[in-house]
């Protein structure tokens, strides 16, 4: 009996090599990146920023462009960092941001998971932060603390986005300003900054110059792409502002129907602010039901979900059922309970 050796191609060869001791690199669904497997990058990664994370396979080196990228599992995290993601997952935010931060304080040694956690960590606060006053000032403060010690991080135009929103939420257009200027600053972050740079206009009250800005953004993006559905999304706000409500209402239907349906974000928004417009436009039957939808199928957004029940409250008294309206509260009291949409809504008589 001859025993033969069996040679594997290259590339799988090294993935097997690296299969017990490996950083893993998740792609979104038909991403383009060369080389992947199953979905995925293995090697050890080499640098990460704004744009790309370079991972080291033997003697290959790929690049993955940071909008390819869903998720990042580092050889070696803590269990910490794991039983965060859970708690992410599992919607119980400020036990994740906790574990993020312990995360973050095991990672000795090991500064991608060290940025990551942290970064985590800011953006679940700011998360937190938005039905929940209180800790609006502790997130502005994470916030700028993981940009100033990882100004290059592969995280940080998530950040200043989400810095810039929660600076809009409070009035602070000044300060709102200064990160989209310096999100602008950042490679492939025009459009982004942009989108935010219309919506001062908006909370200014100047809708027409917002909704020349979105037209600009629209015409410029990708058909079906996240740039363009956000400038659609943000330009019908502008034309509630100015009582365009059958041009709003079109955009919105258009904007959900182009949106896939567990893009729990971008549905939840739209179908918010289409009961906003249908609202202003004297259809409280049809904007209840709109803003049902949020409830129902998109909970999960804890931005629009309060939104939609202090709204879905109100609605019921305009239609003369208190019942129902109290029941709405009561849930928005439970949930929420440090909301600002609590003081925002009208209490039962």
């Amino acid at each position: 009996m001859s025993l033969r050796r069996t040679v594997l191609p290259a590339t799988l060869a090294m993935v097997l090599a690296v299969t017990a001791v490996a950083d893993e690199v998740v792609l979104i669904p038909n991403s383009t990146v060369k080389g992947a497997i199953g979905g995925r990058v293995r090697g050890t990664i080499q640098t990460e920023s704004p744009t790309e994370v370079v991972v080291k396979l033997g003697n290959v080196t790929t690049s993955v462009p940071t909008g390819e990228i869903a998720s990042i599992h580092y050889d070696g995290q803590s269990p910490s960092l794991a039983l965060a993601e859970a708690k992410e997952s599992a919607n119980q935010l400020s036990e994740a941001a906790d574990l993020y931060k312990k995360a973050a304080t095991e990672a000795s040694g090991k500064p991608f998971v060290e940025q990551a956690a942290k970064f985590r960590q800011a953006q679940l606060v700011a998360e937190l932060a938005l039905s929940e006053p209180a800790r609006v000032n502790e997130a502005v403060a994470l916030m700028d603390a993981v940009v100033k010690a990882y100004p290059n991080s592969r995280h940080v135009v998530t950040t200043l986005d989400s810095l810039a929103r929660l600076q809009l939420q409070k009035g602070d257009y000044a300060a709102a300003e200064k990160t989209i200027a310096d999100m602008a600053k950042l490679p492939q972050s025009a459009d982004r900054a942009a989108v935010l740079r219309a919506k001062v206009f908006d909370k200014k009250g100047d809708h027409d110059k917002a909704i020349a800005e979105y037209d600009r953004l629209i015409q410029g993006a990708a058909d079906g792409s996240l740039r363009q559905r956000e400038a659609r999304l943000a330009k019908a706000e502008s034309l509630v502002g100015l009582k365009k409500f059958a041009e709003a209402e079109a955009d919105l239907r258009a904007v959900i129907q182009a949106s896939p349906p567990e893009d729990f974000s971008a549905q939840s928004a739209a179908y918010n602010t289409l009961g906003d417009c249908l609202r202003a436009a004297g259809k409280p039957k049809d904007a209840l039901l709109a803003y049902l939808h949020t409830d129902v199928l998109y909970a999960k957004d804890k931005e629009q979900h309060p939104r939609a029940l202090a709204q879905i409250a109100e609605l019921w008294r305009e239609l003369k059922r208190e019942d129902r309206a109290n029941e709405i509260m009561e849930r928005l009291k439970q949930e929420y309970p440090r909301s600002p949409w609590l003081s925002a809504s009208r209490t039962s008589p």
